[in-house]
């Protein structure tokens, strides 16, 4: 691998058709996970937007849960330690509980989301990276400023690229990609990648694998795009 990314969150969001919000077959699927000895989350309660399972967090910043809305089940860790595997894990298991428990036929899409930071390997600074390796906004060797002085007067604070692509057999119907600058860290490159997929079984097959699949679209091909700029200066 070109990177050893850090993980900085795991999104997932499976649709389903509007119904009433209903505490009892969470808070059933909770009681299960302790029986079974290996709680995922430690927490259960009725919040106003719906049911949630979570483990309290001490650390600012850092979420893990999963919330039952009325229309689609969210799943979020951010800023902790979980593995996109154990996390994939996590959704097929609970999404198929819900959805048994629910009654419902299927799954209408899901998005996942996976966001990571990464540290170029010539430049200590890595809005210099962003600006001027990836995006061309540099200056000329006759000394005229770069695009973004030249119509600004300034360097611009954050630089970012954004893609979107059309899916193909076997991905994502469709894929966002975005590389910026990192405003909370000028050593880090922040990198996004959402995939959105259509309808899904009854019995949620294939959910934590999507989330492993995104994973291998950062790894094998996002990294080796942003190295392909990341050359000595």
């Amino acid at each position: 691998m070109p990177y050893e990314p850090r993980t900085i969150a795991l999104l997932c969001e499976l649709a389903h058709a509007p119904m009433q919000p209903d505490p009892a077959p969470v808070q059933r699927i909770h009681n299960q996970m302790f029986q079974d000895g290996q709680p995922a989350y430690s927490s259960f309660a009725v919040s106003p937007m719906g049911p949630v399972l979570s483990n309290p967090e001490a650390i600012p910043g850092r979420v893990s849960q999963v919330l039952f809305l009325p229309d689609q089940v969210q799943f979020r860790e951010e800023h902790g330690a979980l593995m996109h595997e154990a996390f994939a894990l996590r959704v097929d298991h609970i999404a198929g509980q819900y959805s048994q428990a629910r009654g419902l036929e299927n799954y209408a899409g899901q998005r996942v989301t996976v966001r990571a930071l990464l540290s170029p390997k010539h430049r200590k600074d890595a809005r210099r990276f962003v600006s001027r390796d990836l995006l061309g906004f540099e200056e000329t060797p006759t000394g005229q400023p770069s695009p973004v002085t030249e119509h600004f007067g300034r360097e611009a604070e954050l630089a970012g690229l954004r893609l979107a692509f059309p899916g193909g057999p076997g991905e994502p119907a469709t894929v966002a990609l975005r590389i910026e600058s990192y405003s909370a860290d000028p050593r880090s490159v922040f990198v996004e990648l959402q995939g959105s997929y259509g309808p899904l079984d009854q019995d949620a097959a294939g959910l934590g694998e999507r989330v492993n699949e995104l994973y291998r679209y950062l790894e094998n091909r996002t990294l080796p795009f942003i190295e392909s700029f990341d050359v000595p200066v």
